[in-house]
């Protein structure tokens, strides 16, 4: 795999407005000010997140495609990715005017709330983290994930387990073009885990978007 530049500060997941976002769904990922933390990069411009669709030379996908196990959808409020080490919260979030925000706490997810739940029917899931140059952003290493390894959602009362059918990372140039797959509301359920990749200094020039559908 190709070395990657360090990561810059918390990305925001901005987007083109809610209508845009389950029909063309044109997001990116970068940072507001506001959102960084003391010692990291305050200014880094905004990098578009892809669609699934078009491999790159740097598509890590390696499963073949199944049909998700039936499933039930769950309000989640945990994520636990067993082979990252992850296990934090997630909490609801919203378009900001044309952008999508992650929590402000580095180590807690945002689930786009006005998007499918995961384990709908219909649907992709959309679960954005930060990545932070200096650590603790909690999808630091998403892009470490492989195809086949496990994804666990939670709620009160439900546990939605998944499996990862693909791990890609876009440059923003092939993201734009293809980003109405990825966030597309109207095909089978699945989840897509999305962060920034590739910082140079002063922006990042990619994304990683991991997919995952439901399993037994």
């Amino acid at each position: 795999m190709t070395t990657r530049p360090k990561r810059g500060a918390p990305g925001a997941v901005s987007a083109l407005g809610a209508v845009a976002l389950l029909t063309a769904g044109g997001f990116l990922i970068g940072l507001g000010p506001a959102d960084a933390p003391v010692g990291d990069h305050p200014g880094a411009a905004v990098a578009e997140v892809p669609s699934a669709g078009r491999a790159t030379a740097r598509d890590t996908a390696g499963s073949r495609h199944e049909p998700g196990a039936p499933s039930t959808p769950v309000d989640p409020q945990r994520l636990k990715i067993p082979s990252l080490g992850i296990d934090a919260p997630v909490l609801p979030i919203k378009a900001d005017g044309l952008r999508l925000v992650p929590p402000s706490d580095p180590q807690t997810v945002g689930w786009w709330s006005d998007g499918a739940l995961p384990g709908a029917e219909r649907g992709t899931a959309i679960l954005a983290g930060h990545t932070v140059s200096t650590g603790g952003g909690v999808f630091n290493d998403l892009d470490q994930i492989r195809p086949g390894q496990r994804v666990k959602i939670l709620s009160d009362s439900h546990r939605l387990r998944l499996r990862v059918t693909s791990v890609n990372i876009y440059h923003k140039t092939v993201l734009a073009e293809h980003a109405a797959e990825i966030f597309d509301q109207n095909r089978q359920g699945r989840l897509a885990l999305v962060s920034c990749d590739d910082w140079t200094g002063t922006d990042y020039l990619s994304n990683v978007v991991v997919i995952a559908r439901p399993t037994r």
